[in-house]
């Protein structure tokens, strides 16, 4: 009985402590979301002064003015693939599609991959390109090219390989270059080398003609100087292309496992010892597939990322939703729509409320096109998932500034507001709404005349 009594004493112990230390991790993530709420506050914020006149200039106290938030400056994205293919939509379905993104999104992934883009050599898709980079740029969205170096079968044609190496290399280059100067002032954000960390460099895919993908992705990859031997010269040719275009590197992985976040780390600091024009990194935030990230491990990457004094870049984000089990030992369950949503609110919550991120996409739009089923915002019907509601809430609604106030008796309005652009319009005496930019590092000191 004695021994019994023990066991039991010890497995009340052992019960309480893991009670305790499951308590005390949620109190850690609910303070860690706190504190990225507070940054979205202090940071993603910035004093406005409106002062408004009459036609004299002349201050103008009493005047209700109403001002809305109409876009924000941090980067909301998704991919617009299915734009691009001839009748893939019906005209129904094409303006719903465009609706629910434009609804969401300042940001639209096009593909680039060479595979798809240039199927027959000398034949690339530009055309279709250029038609859907414009719409984008009409409707206040800015395209990215993704990607242009990748080795990986989707970045080498296989007609590619046919070719003597010192030749597939030339044609690298002239498809950088061609690509990035020929879209400038279109296209003016890359990904330039994707997922250069964890797949072999350029000349040994161009020895691998049987096209098997998982070779490509060697467990015991090149070293880091290898890697940047091949990449860098592709970030030079691009910036020599279009000097005001903004050239990304984009990897998988740095969140869960911190030897491929150390990696890319490695690469990245190897890149900058060299002068590689190189503005940004990208997180692709969705390996493995099924896990349920930790808060505290996301910010913890951020963190280190943030020494590379880069701006962060959330760039392939699209977690389950068709009950797959979630894995990595935080969350417990199913990846349901619900579960979904919930991940979608804590992740883009870490990624707003972190100084050094500047944009956050979600991969997938739709199921009709998905890269991971289930992993879309919107259903095949093209119906939302409570996940685009849950972003249209906090990118619409939480995130961004609409307010009807008087002017006092020096005719000046003072405020906070997000981020963006703004459309102020007085009640009265003016001819229409007068926009502004809101940004951050610029004085926003507004002046409205009165008819």
């Amino acid at each position: 009985m004695k021994t019994l009594l023990r066991v039991l004493l010890l497995g009340f112990s052992w019960l309480g402590a893991v009670a305790g230390a499951a308590r005390a991790d949620s109190d850690a993530v609910e303070a860690l979301l706190a504190r990225a709420n507070q940054n979205i506050e202090q940071q993603r914020k910035g004093d406005i002064q409106i002062r408004v006149t009459d036609a004299a200039g002349r201050p103008q106290a009493g005047v209700t003015v109403t001002v809305d938030q109409r876009t924000h400056h941090f980067r909301f994205g998704s991919i617009a693939f299915e734009l691009l293919p001839a009748n893939h939509f019906t005209p129904e379905q094409e303006a719903v599609f465009k609706q629910r993104f434009t609804q969401l999104f300042n940001l639209a992934i096009l593909p680039f991959y060479w595979d798809g883009y240039e199927p027959v050599p000398g034949r690339p898709g530009w055309e279709r390109m250029l038609e859907v980079a414009t719409w984008c740029k009409a409707h206040g969205i800015t395209p990215k090219g993704h990607p242009l170096a990748w080795t990986h079968v989707a970045g080498t044609p296989a007609w590619l390989s046919e070719l003597p190496p010192d030749c597939s290399r030339s044609l690298l280059q002239a498809r950088v270059v061609e690509n990035v100067k020929g879209f400038a002032g279109t296209i003016d954000l890359w990904d330039v080398a994707n997922e250069a960390a964890n797949t072999v460099v350029w000349d040994a895919a161009m020895k691998m003609p049987e096209r098997i993908e998982g070779e490509r992705y060697p467990a015991a990859g090149p070293s880091i100087a290898e890697v940047a031997d091949w990449i860098e010269p592709c970030y030079r040719w691009a910036h020599a292309a279009n000097p005001d275009a903004t050239l990304l590197l984009n990897d998988f992985g740095q969140i869960a496992w911190p030897p491929v976040r150390e990696r890319f780390f490695a690469l990245v600091k190897e890149l900058q010892r060299r002068g590689t024009p190189l503005h940004g990194i990208g997180l692709q935030a969705h390996e493995p597939r099924t896990e349920w990230f930790h808060p505290q491990k996301v910010w913890d990457t951020l963190e280190r990322c943030r020494e590379l004094g880069l701006p962060i870049h959330f760039t392939e984000f699209h977690p389950h939703s068709l009950g797959a089990p979630i894995s990595g030992g935080y969350k417990e369950g199913v990846w349901s729509e619900e579960n979904q949503a919930e991940f979608a609110r804590i992740m883009y919550t870490l990624g707003f409320g972190h100084p050094s991120v500047v944009s956050f996409t979600w991969w997938d739009f739709t199921e009709n096109d998905s890269y991971i089923k289930g992993s879309a915002l919107l259903r095949k019907d093209l119906t939302p998932k409570p996940a685009y509601e849950v972003l249209d809430q906090l990118i619409n609604h939480a995130w961004k500034t609409h307010a009807t106030l008087k002017t006092d008796a020096d005719g000046r309005i003072a405020l906070r507001g997000f981020y963006g652009e703004y459309q102020v319009r007085p009640e009265a005496g003016a001819t229409g709404p007068v926009t502004f930019q809101h940004v951050p590092g610029a004085a926003s000191e507004w002046t409205v005349r009165l008819q």
